[in-house]
This record gives C-alpha cells, structure tokens and sequence, in this order.
C-alpha cells in the first residue's frame, strides 16, 4: 500500500512542483531520478541523477562519508584525504592534545604521512548501495497482532534480510532503517573503514573563531574544517589501525571549485542528517516547546556557567572540558533559537491548520474515517499523559546521566561491583581501562560545584516529590544544604575523586578488595540507587508511553501520506544518506534585517579582540592579512572569501558535508544553520532557513598560506571556470 501511495505523490509532486524555487527536503539519493532531477536541472544542476547515485558505476556518493557516525565527511584527493568540520574531530583534536602539546590552540598540521595521528574507534562510512525493502518486511504480516507481536516479526524479517545479504559480501556491513515513522523500510549496504588519522586541524582561534557568541549565527567567520586520511590495508580493505596500513586508493573524490559560487546558483548538500521531527502533530510541537526545551536549556544554563567560569582562568580545565563544553553549549543554543522560531513563525498555529484540513477530509471519506478518525485524538490524549513523565525523564537524564560526570563512571563501574569471582578480573581490568580515559578529562573541583548546583536545581524545579528518592532524601537529610551534602558524598569517594590512583592500583593488583572498597562508597551508592529509582519507577511508564506515541505517530504519518496525495513527502532524516538542495540566497528574518551571503577575512579582523576567549586570532594570519599575502584564494573584489548561506534543508549530521556546486565541485564545507531558522527540525520556513559553509577557497588559504601544508593541495583536484 505504501508503495501506490508514494506513486501517487511523486504524479502529484511532478504536476505541482515549481522547480525555480530552493526547495525544502533531505531526499534519499537512491530516489532522485524519479522525483527531482527535472527540478534540480531547472535550478542550475548540470549532471544526472546518476552521477549523484548509481550503485553500480561510481558516482558522487562514493566520496562521501559518515564521519564517525555522527558527522559527514568527504574524500578529497585519490589517497584517502578527507575533509570535515573542525567541530566533527574536535574530540580527535582534544584527546591528543595536552598542556605541553596543545593542538586546541596551536592547531596540528603533518607535514609528512609518519606524522599523521591514529585515532581508534574512529570509523570512515562509505554507502555502497540502497534497496527498498519493505514489502519483504511487511507483506504477510497480520493487522490483528498487538504492538509487541508486531514489532518482533518485523525484527526478526529485518534480521532474516541482513543476514541474507551479508552473505553476498561478509566484507561489508548491512542494516535496515524504518523511514515514514515505519511505512518504509530500506537496506543499506556500507563499507566501514577503522583507521581515521588526523593530518591536519587549524587552531581553535580558526576553526572555533567566535565559539559560543557566534555559534548558530549568521554572518559568521569560523574556518571550521579538518583533514584527516582513511587508511586501509594493502588490498585497499577496511582494517584495524595498523602500521602496516597504507592510504587508502579512493574510487571517487571530489573536485574542488576554486572560483567559488554566486547568488542565485545552485547548491547541494550531501550528507547523513541526523533527525529531523516534520510530520508531528500540534500537541508534540507545543511539548517541545513548552516542557522539553525550557527543561533542557535551564539544566545546560547552569551546567555552562559553572564550565566557563573554570575554563576561562586554567589551560588545563579548558583542554579536558573543550569538547564537552562545546557539545554541551550547541545544545543549549540550538534549543532556544529552535524555541524562538516555532514561535515567530507560528508553529503551532500552522499545525493547527493542518490538522483542521487534514481532519477534514478524513471525515469526508468513510473508509478514511474508519481508518484514522481517531488518530489526532489519540496523540493529543497521549503527549498530555506523557508530559510529567517526560519531564522527569529529561531532568535525570540532562543532570544526572550527562550533567555529571562521575555518576556515569560509578554506574558503569556496578557491572564490576557485582561480578562474580569468575568474571571479576576480567571486569576489573575494564573498570580500570575506563578510568585512565575518564580521568584524563576529569576535574574534580569541576564535578563538586557543578552537582551542588545541579542537585538544587533538581529539587527546586520539579519539588521533592517529583525527583528520585536517594536525590529527596538527601535534600531532607541536609535540609537543603547541598554543599554539604556533595561534600559528604563525595569526600570519601574511591570514585568521583580527585586522587583516584590508589583505587586503580587496587582494581588492577586486588579486585575483590576493590569491590569491597567501591561498595562502600557513599557517591557510588548515591549513583546506583539514583539510576534504579529511574529505571524502576520512571523509565517504564514513560517508555510506555512513548511507545503507544510512535505507534500512533505511524498510523498518523500513514495516514496523511494517503489522505495528501498532492502534497510533497520527503522522509524525516535518520543519519542515512541524503541530498538536498537549494540557491545560495539571501535572506530577512526580521523587520529591518536583511543578510548578505558571503562573508570575507575583512570580518574576521573586525571582530578580532586580542587575548579573547572567542575572538582572538593567530599573529600569522593577522600578517598574512596586513601584507594582502592571499595567494590566489582571493576573490574578484580582492579579498579572501570565508563562510556563505544557502537555503539548503539541512541538521545535525550535516556537519561536514560538503557543499557541491551545479557541476558537483566541492565549493564549501557545511557546518552550522542561521540560528532564526533552527526551528527547521520541526518546521522548516524556507524564508529564513539558511545553511552556513566554510568557502572553500577560506579553507585553501589556511592550508597553504597560514599552514604551509601545501603539499596536500598537490593531492587535491582544483578548477576554476574561465
């Protein structure tokens, strides 16, 4: 059934479309000659669907990457080189740096292939080839079985699938992923490559130029990129990281446009967006809104102030807390413009409306009455029951599981507390490889002021009865003194201390006087009976409840698939491949406001604050730019072109992704949104919704004339148009 409807949209979308305008969408690659090719040509695409995706002759998807599964990344020369955002390997970046050798600040560069740095557990993706297979999933399946009957056959079809194909080719990795909130199913076939070396990375006052103030927002003037090498064996294979490894002899790589691009040309954007939420109802909207988002920036407010304040005044609680710090704060920010733009553009009210004519026609046919009638009831009815169970879900969650630090480590550390002696060595040696990572990053004065901080925001937003009963009773206990209470939790912690070298001597040497040591210990204690009260008492209803919402969600997005024909589908990103496109265009988001698109190092300096946290700038580039020393990375006015807008659809996991002109060259590096248009997730408005890339020729200058790594550019494949 799935299948007929979507025929039906794509009549109706080709009928309908306007192919002139940027369009909103992260659309599968495998789906694009049927659906857009026509549109894209219109907006000054110059290649087929097919150079796009062929699973069978190389093509542009061959270049591309998921970048440790949580960015995008590009192949950009016939050795492996490849390209991503500075914030994508920032956690690279930091855990090889230190005091002594801080690459944070100073930046890293190799200037030979010996000096490029290993990174494990760091993976390189590359899709080989995309099949529908939803009607292998779903044909057969009876309508009568409940939820959980239902969702075990369909797991059990999925791995029936997996397993068949991998058969074909055990070198590679498959998976299934549900699209349309499960009414479509498709296999990917993957090549994951595990050797990722870090070449090069420009400082922080680069690559992070303008950190949090900036962050989010447009004009913008972040030389946000990093280099790195995939490595593969001698038969060009995945393997582990090796020294018998060797780069790896790309199939693909992408040329780059040094001429860069102007207003009104195409662009596009591939990569593996993360989440996108478009097809919620009204009630869910208005939950994240009004619970969700206020309960998550309060948490991270004070979480920040407590980082910054430590960071600003010691080099070594900046370098253990910089990619905590920044993945703590994108949050932050990302949720209170997302707030701002549901609101200014009317979200809720748009929703409204929608639900109203979507109503509307269901009760007008008998059969889609009897099939749907109910569904917008059904959500409305569950999201205001899920609410207090949601808030409470996201308070522990925001405080306890990631908020602080060492709560993590001692639940992590119970597998080993509870071992029996059987497996308790083996746990202890586990136990201890988790903590030489956890502490190196660690600071325990950090961790104290900021659960004092914590635990009273707790208790005084949801109440006593609304938090767990280890957190309540401690409150009671210590009659709201929560410096006190911390410091008698933590004191005499083996844990969630500053000195924890006798505890690991003992885990390593003794590990049943290790387990006796941890049982004793009143924080770890405090973390156990925190995290049960939550997995007892607050997890199953909400999950519960959760549940029941995505299985309506189904039946709703089902039934708006079918009940609008004529109206444009693309499904809700998932971290699976995608491409979308759009003009590099300006754009007014406000009454008065109107935004050019490109920005040039002439903004850079202006901004420049010497000895800034944010806004501080390397002598070299400074000089570079007092001489006009810019190479041939100029632009026609003479000056070195930095970030440019476009109104390509874009989300987390398109960091990274590189933006591709008509002829897909590579003319930027995706990186951020504007901040009046991160409300996309959920309500995308092509009217102030902009993506921010690095110029390419921004990232050229800082590899050539402010790195002197010139010898990458020799790898690399430029054109410029006469």
């Amino acid at each position: 059934m799935f299948k007929s409807i979507y025929k039906a949209t794509v009549i109706a979308l080709l009928i309908w479309v306007q192919p002139a305008r940027a369009i909103e969408g992260m659309w599968l690659p495998m789906l694009l000659s049927e659906l857009n090719e026509s549109e894209m040509k219109a907006m000054g695409f110059q290649l087929s669907a097919s150079d796009v995706y062929d699973a069978n002759q190389s093509s542009l998807k061959d270049a591309i990457v998921s970048f440790g599964g949580f960015c995008t990344g590009e192949v950009i020369s016939s050795k492996g080189l490849l390209l991503t955002n500075h914030h994508c390997g920032f956690g690279q970046i930091q855990k090889h740096s230190s005091v002594e050798r801080d690459y944070l600040k100073n930046g890293f560069w190799a200037m030979n292939p010996d000096q490029e740095l290993q990174n494990p557990g760091l993976t390189a993706t590359f899709v080989k080839y995309m099949v529908d297979v939803t009607n292998e999933i779903m044909s057969g399946i009876n309508p009568d079985l409940d939820d959980q009957q239902r969702a075990s056959q369909i797991k059990e079809r999925i791995q029936q699938i997996v397993e068949e194909h991998t058969g074909n080719n055990p070198n590679w990795k498959y998976f299934v992923r549900p699209f349309y909130y499960g009414n479509q199913y498709i296999l990917f076939a993957t090549e994951v490559f595990e050797d990722v070396r870090l070449v090069g990375a420009p400082p922080s006052s680069i690559g992070k130029f303008g950190a949090d103030t900036d962050n989010w927002m447009w004009p913008r003037h972040t030389g946000d990129f990093a280099l790195f090498r995939i490595y593969a064996n001698p038969n060009n294979q995945p393997a582990k990281p090796s020294v018998e490894n060797v780069p790896y002899r790309a199939p693909r790589h992408l040329t780059i446009n040094t001429g860069g691009v102007k207003d009104g040309d195409f662009t596009m954007v591939f990569g593996f967006p993360g989440r996108t939420e478009q097809y919620l109802p009204k009630a869910a909207v208005a939950q994240t809104m009004n619970t969700l988002n206020p309960a998550r920036i309060g948490v991270r407010d004070v979480l920040l102030s407590q980082l910054d304040r430590r960071m600003r005044v010691s080099d070594e609680v900046r370098i253990q807390y910089a990619a905590k710090y920044a993945s703590i704060s994108n949050g932050w920010k990302k949720w209170k413009g997302e707030n701002i733009g549901l609101k200014e553009t009317d979200a809720l009210g748009r929703k409204e409306a929608y639900e109203k004519a979507f109503q509307g026609r269901v009760e007008s046919n008998p059969e889609w009455q009897k099939a749907y009638g109910t569904v917008l009831t059904n959500l409305n009815d569950l999201y205001v029951a899920y609410d207090p169970w949601l808030l409470q879900q996201t308070y522990f969650m925001e405080i306890v599981a990631r908020g602080l630090e060492a709560t993590g480590l001692a639940w992590s550390a119970s597998k080993f507390s509870s071992a029996d002696p059987a497996s308790q060595s083996q746990e202890a040696t586990a136990l201890l490889n988790r903590m030489k990572a956890f502490y190196k990053d660690y600071n325990h004065e950090v961790q104290t002021e900021a659960m004092v901080a914590l635990m009273g925001l707790y208790v005084n937003n949801l109440g006593v009865s609304g938090v767990p009963k280890s957190i309540a009773d401690l409150h009671t206990k210590y009659k709201g003194d929560w410096k006190k209470a911390v410091e008698k939790l933590i004191q005499k912690s083996v844990i969630a201390t500053a000195q924890p070298e006798d505890f690991m001597a003992l885990l390593e040497n003794n590990p049943k006087a290790a387990a006796k040591a941890l049982n004793k210990d009143p924080f770890f204690k405090f973390t156990i009976e925190t995290y049960n009260y939550y997995l007892n008492n607050i997890a199953p209803e909400a999950n519960r409840l959760s549940a029941e919402i995505a299985e309506q969600q189904g039946l709703y997005m089902k039934a708006q698939l079918e009940v609008f024909q004529e109206k444009r589908f693309f499904p809700d990103a998932n971290s699976t491949l995608r491409v979308s496109y759009g003009k590099k265009e300006p754009f007014a988001p406000h009454d008065g406001a109107t935004y050019l698109t490109q920005t040039y190092l002439d903004g850079v300096m202006a901004k420049y604050v010497p000895g800034d946290y944010e806004f501080d700038l390397p002598e070299k580039l400074i000089d570079l730019y007092n001489q006009k020393d810019f190479g041939p990375y100029a632009d026609a006015t003479g000056k070195v072109p930095v970030c440019f807008i476009a109104s390509n659809h874009t989300t987390g996991g398109n960091s990274g992704s590189p933006a591709l002109d008509g002829k897909g060259r590579l003319i930027g590096l995706n990186f951020d949104r504007a901040w009046e248009g991160t409300m996309s997730d959920i309500n995308y408005d092509i009217s102030r919704c902009r993506n921010i890339m690095v110029d390419a020729r921004y990232i050229l200058f800082i590899v050539d004339k402010f790195a002197g790594a010139g010898y990458l550019l020799e790898e690399m494949t430029l054109e410029k148009d006469s």
